[in-house]
This record gives C-alpha cells, sequence and structure tokens, in this order.
C-alpha cells in the first residue's frame, strides 16, 4: 500500500470516530435534555401541590382562629349563665326561707291566738323562747 492510501485511510477512520463520537455526544445530549424535561414537569407538579396545601393550611388556621374566637365568646355567654343561674338560685331560695319563716310565723300566732303558752310554740315550731315568748305577749288570748 502506499503511504498516501494509508493516510487517507487514517484520516477516514479518524473522521468516522469523530463523527461517531459527535453522533453519540448528540443522542446523549438529547436524553439528557429529554430527561431533564421530565423532571421539569415533576417539579412544576410538585410546587403546585405544595402550594395549594400551603393555601389549604392557610385556610386551616384561619378556620381555627375563627373557631377559637366563637369558642371564646360562647366560654363568656356560658360564664354570664352561669352567673345569672346561681343569682337566681340564691333569690330562690331566699324566697324560700322567707316563704317558710312567714309560715312558721303564721303558725305560731296562730297556736299564741288559741291559747298556747311559750312552750308549747317552741315545741311545736322550733321558734326561739324569745320569738315564742314575743308572739304570745302580741298575739295570745287575752285573759
Amino acid at each position: 500500500m502506499d503511504l498516501q492510501a494509508l493516510i487517507l485511510d487514517y484520516i477516514f477512520t479518524e473522521r468516522a470516530g469523530v463523527i461517531a463520537f459527535l453522533a453519540t455526544f448528540t443522542y446523549f445530549i438529547f436524553q439528557q435534555n429529554k430527561t431533564l424535561s421530565t423532571i421539569e414537569k415533576e417539579l412544576v407538579s410538585l410546587r403546585d401541590k405544595v402550594n395549594r396545601l400551603v393555601n389549604r393550611t392557610d385556610d386551616t388556621t384561619s378556620d381555627i382562629s375563627s373557631l377559637s374566637s366563637r369558642i371564646s365568646n360562647l366560654s363568656g355567654a356560658v360564664s354570664d349563665a352561669t352567673t345569672v343561674a346561681e343569682g337566681t338560685k340564691k333569690e330562690l331560695s331566699m324566697l324560700a326561707e322567707g316563704i317558710n319563716s312567714e309560715t312558721v310565723f303564721n303558725e305560731a300566732i296562730d297556736l299564741a291566738r288559741k291559747g298556747s303558752s311559750a312552750d308549747d310554740i317552741v315545741a311545736q315550731t322550733k321558734l326561739s323562747k324569745d320569738q315564742a315568748e314575743t308572739i304570745v305577749r302580741f298575739h295570745g288570748s287575752k285573759v
């Protein structure tokens, strides 16, 4: 073979290698771009999902804050209602005591008018001796 043919074969072989290398490298770059594009789409999708979750979290936080405010208002209303109920209970108790005392005093006055002694009134009504004596003095039968 002559030297010129060898040089031409070498150059063509070298060029063919470079061309094959460039073709392979171009294919590799194309595949990498495709993979990168897929990853970017997935990242965009994930970012959108995260943004939706953040918005839901903000909405939930707002709802919880609103519920907390409502619970505080209800707590105040329950406290006020409890105070009113306790006051009403005390008033009813005082009213019942007043009615009971009035009934006992009326019974004692009736006994005194019928001629019962202070000791009899104390035994029947559980009033004090002084109270019974006072009732007998003012309401007892006048002989």
